[in-house]
């Protein structure tokens, strides 16, 4: 197994690594240089009554950064930042994050994923009551257009009672995930994204796009479903679209805009 840790370019407010059992309560960082929170290793950890703060244009400067752990719950907590309100990465599994204003920053996102070799799986994910309020991004899955050796996978993920306040993209599925310029999106993501619910989602939307969907072309999004979506132009004028590629997309209920089956 490689145990793989990250490289960040500017220093944490607090770290918790290999941590079991733990309990943060009523605890509150403004303006860190990098990440506020960053979990690595952990097990069984609850986070209550958070309050992360930094300026929307501050890059770098996640909220709370999870990567190779497990049992995981985040409730009732006021994030907003420059970055990830949350990032869950390599080797996240049963995570509940419940109760989360977000906002500004760039919403609750899983990865960015499949990079390197070495990565591990991410699954059972549950984000569910939460708002998200003049963030660019609102619900997002984030892997990279790079080959690897073996498929890895993003599975068994709910997301659900979400409002979105003037929120750029609501749902988003990004398998060309590129950040920097020079990097091809020639090669299809070797991440698999399976079994990903969307339920009761509604709110405004600064964007053209109320879900965008940008699977794999080589490992299609499977069993992707879809309920009682209700998303509009913040100015009320525009037209909103649903974009899908390569994704087996299931729909029930409304569907506003109409689903992109």
């Amino acid at each position: 197994m490689i145990l793989m840790h990250w490289c960040f370019l500017f220093s944490q407010s607090m770290t918790f690594d290999f941590v079991t059992n733990g309990t943060i309560h009523h605890l509150r960082s403004f303006n860190s240089k990098g990440a506020h929170f960053k979990l690595f290793a952990c097990e069984n950890m609850i986070f209550t009554k958070i309050r992360i703060s930094a300026p929307g244009d501050s890059p770098n400067t996640d909220g709370i950064k999870i990567g190779k752990s497990n049992g995981i719950t985040i409730k009732s907590a006021s994030i907003g930042t420059g970055d990830d309100c949350i990032a869950m990465v390599s080797g996240t599994r049963n995570v509940w994050i419940s109760d989360v204003f977000c906002g500004p920053g760039h919403g609750v996102s899983i990865g960015s994923l499949g990079k390197n070799d070495g990565e591990e799986d991410v699954d059972n994910i549950n984000v569910k009551n939460c708002t998200f309020s003049d963030t660019t991004n609102g619900l997002r899955i984030k892997t990279w257009a790079s080959p690897l050796t073996k498929i890895l996978k993003a599975s068994h993920i709910v997301y659900e009672d979400i409002v979105m306040n003037n929120v750029g993209n609501p749902i988003l599925i990004d398998q060309e995930y590129c950040p920097n310029r020079g990097c091809s999106n020639k090669v299809p993501s070797n991440v698999q994204i399976n079994t990903v619910s969307y339920k009761n989602i509604r709110g405004s939307v600064n964007s053209e796009h109320a879900m965008n969907l940008k699977c794999s072309e080589k490992e299609p999004c499977q069993n992707i479903i879809v309920e009682n979506i209700d998303l509009w132009p913040n100015d009320g004028k525009r037209k909103l679209n649903n974009w899908c590629s390569h994704a087996y997309v299931s729909s029930f209920g409304k569907q506003n805009p109409p689903s992109c089956l």
